[in-house]
């Protein structure tokens, strides 16, 4: 179908609203069933917790335990503070009907109990070692309830705080079987540390392995972004939730909170931008705004209202936050979008950084308004879910490094692939042409070899039939003379066509077939014939140079059959290791004439020896003859 038709479009904004529904689902499903395991299920529901506040003396500012810290679904009970106040001391009545059942007190924010006591014992009487050291972390606390100092039917604990004023909160808490709230508290502790720990790990990870990475020219500004974005939520998630606490919450913690929003917000809208191949400039413009705001807003408050000296950096943080939960949401928008365009391409890894971003959206968000989790109407959201969204984000990112490096490497194979068959295609049609050529420059020898035969059939052959046929015309020659010269131009002929059958062949089969041809004739005038060879059968010297090797074995052998009255001729060949390839025609014979050694057969010879770079010496005595034939492997690139 068309992806430009109506009815492909319609199913591309099916598919891109089914991602943004799925990743809604999957991250909400999570929340809801993530808080619900992490909150004990007999969380407290009381709709008020007694208090008494005390002055720095230890006196109470009010008659008993009138007071009521009344129950906020949001930040758990509120009590009113006062500026005479030092502490405030909460009371929780609780009924137990076995005190041998062991019990614990769960108590979901544990950052401003100075001390705990149960029916007036102090069981937690300085304030707690915090496992979380960041700006911003919650700490869960677990406290075992002795049995020795439970009784069976009303007990009470005694809570004392901090005083904030002007107000004083006291986070949700359960009493009941150790065993519940342990795996509670175990949860919470999984969510608060060692997943954002891990997350910090696999983010610094994945940021150094994209560091190592020899990116594309046209994917390293969207890396960059992305590499910013990464460092950066491992950075905040460290200095905010694990990092030790670093002084004035005024002049540090919250422009250091303000920086981080910014360059949150700034390089999750420009990757995304990359990422989808927009040209918009949105995220720059959004975060600019915003930072120009934040700066008016500061000036203007520190100059007209300077007694609220921490007004401007409140008001900072609250822009800032704003300015990453309008760029996450429009960067979610934009991926699904884009996702639409592109066929769904790679949602993977968009599904992923949806989800990321809507972590960072719900952080921001329950900022301004409290967000509940799903089927959960009683208590409000109580993590932060960037930090625990960073393995995930990392795993993510890694998946996507590995996806991309398997779509190189088959990219890599197919190119690889395609090279070698073109690569084998021109290799073949190489050798097609080298055959071409081959058989060109074979025809072509044996032409010009041919045109030299006929040459010396002519002037040799020729003439010698010549001499016959002017003998018989004079009467001159008797039968016998004529049935020898007859036979000796057979003979001759033969061996021309022989040598010219054998020229395509490597030099030993060369050396065999001549061996074959020439044996009945040598044999037929009762010569004796030696032929043996050493040559390997991998030395091919190529049709020129062998016909010349052919000629000159042709011409030794028949000078020794017609001249030298020899009974035993003997050839001779081998292949030395230094290259050379040395070949003799030797005879018992009565040495060769004086009229022969100026001949034009060995002339011809010598020629011959020349054009294969070669050597041809010559030893004549009233024993016998030998001719020796000396020239280099590599002649056929010389000759050819």
């Amino acid at each position: 179908m068309d992806a430009s038709s109506p009815k492909a479009k319609a199913r591309m904004w099916v598919a891109g609203l089914l991602l943004l529904l799925l990743s809604q689902a999957l991250f909400w499903s999570v929340v809801g069933i993530t808080e619900r395991a992490a909150r004990p299920a007999n969380m407290a529901m009381r709709e008020g917790v007694h208090y008494v506040l005390y002055d720095k003396n230890g006196q109470p500012l009010s008659g008993g335990w009138e007071l009521k810290a009344e129950r906020d679904r949001f930040r758990g009970y509120l009590a009113n503070g006062s500026d005479k106040a030092d502490h405030a001391v909460f009371s929780m009545l609780f009924t137990v009907a076995d005190k041998n059942q062991p019990l614990s007190f769960f108590l979901e924010n544990r950052e401003d109990i100075d001390g705990i006591s149960l029916n007036g014992v102090p069981i937690q009487p300085d304030k707690p070692l915090r496992r979380l050291q960041g700006d911003i972390s919650v700490e869960t606390a677990l406290y075992p309830l002795p049995a020795n100092y439970l009784q069976n039917g009303t007990n009470v604990l005694y809570i004392r705080t901090d005083t904030l004023l002007p107000q004083i909160s006291l986070s949700p808490f359960a009493i009941g079987p150790a065993r519940d709230l342990e795996s509670a508290y175990r949860l919470r502790g999984l969510l608060q540390v060692d997943i954002p720990v891990a997350g910090v790990a696999i983010l610094l990870f994945t940021v150094a392995l994209c560091l190592v990475v020899n990116w594309p020219h046209e994917d390293r500004s969207r890396m960059r972004w992305l590499i910013a974005f990464l460092t950066i939520n491992a950075a905040s998630t460290l200095f905010f939730t694990l990092a030790p606490q670093a002084g004035s919450l005024l002049w540090f913690q919250l422009p250091i909170l303000v920086l981080c929003n910014l360059a949150l917000g700034l390089s999750a809208g420009r990757y995304t931008v990359l990422d989808t191949g927009s040209r918009q400039r949105w995220p720059i413009f959004a975060v600019g705004g915003f930072a120009v705001a934040i700066i008016a807003a500061i000036i203007i408050l520190l100059i007209f209202w300077p007694e609220y000296s921490f007004a401007p950096f409140r008001i900072a943080l609250l822009l800032s936050n704003g300015a990453v939960l309008v760029i996450a949401i429009l960067a979610i928008l934009a991926i699904v979008r884009h996702s639409v365009k592109s066929a769904m391409e790679r949602w993977g890894e968009r599904l992923i950084f949806i989800l990321c971003l809507t972590t960072l959206a719900v952080d921001r968000f329950s900022l301004f308004f409290e967000p509940f989790a799903p089927f959960n109407p009683d208590w409000p959201i109580s993590l932060y879910w960037s930090p625990l969204v960073g393995p995930l984000l990392g795993i993510g990112m890694v998946l996507s490094l590995a996806r991309q490096a398997g779509e190189a490497r088959r990219e890599v194979t197919r190119s690889n692939e395609i090279l070698a068959a073109r690569l084998a295609e021109q290799d073949a049609e190489l050798s097609r042409s080298y055959d071409a050529q081959k058989q060109m420059l074979q025809r072509q020898v044996m032409l010009e070899e041919r045109q030299r035969i006929v040459r010396d059939m002519h002037d040799g052959i020729g003439g010698q039939l010549l001499g016959l046929m002017m003998q018989v015309r004079q009467g001159g020659a008797n039968k016998v003379e004529i049935e020898q010269g007859l036979q000796s131009s057979i003979a001759d002929l033969r061996l021309i066509v022989d040598s010219m059958d054998s020229a395509e062949e490597g030099l030993a089969e060369t050396f065999r077939s001549f061996e074959h041809r020439v044996r009945t004739q040598v044999e037929a005038s009762g010569i004796e014939l030696e032929f043996y060879h050493d040559i390997e059968e991998s030395i091919d010297l190529g049709p020129r140079p062998t016909l010349q090797v052919l000629r000159i074995l042709q011409e030794a052998v028949t000078n020794a059959m017609r001249h030298s009255a020899a009974t035993k001729i003997t050839v001779q060949g081998s292949a030395h290791d230094a290259g050379t390839i040395q070949i003799s025609v030797s005879d018992n014979g009565t040495g060769l004439p004086s009229a022969l050694r100026r001949g034009r057969g060995l002339t011809s010879m010598e020629t011959r020896a020349r054009n294969l770079g070669g050597e041809l010496s010559i030893e004549s005595s009233g024993t016998g003859t030998k001719l020796c034939l000396a020239f280099g492997q590599s002649v056929g690139e010389i000759t050819q």
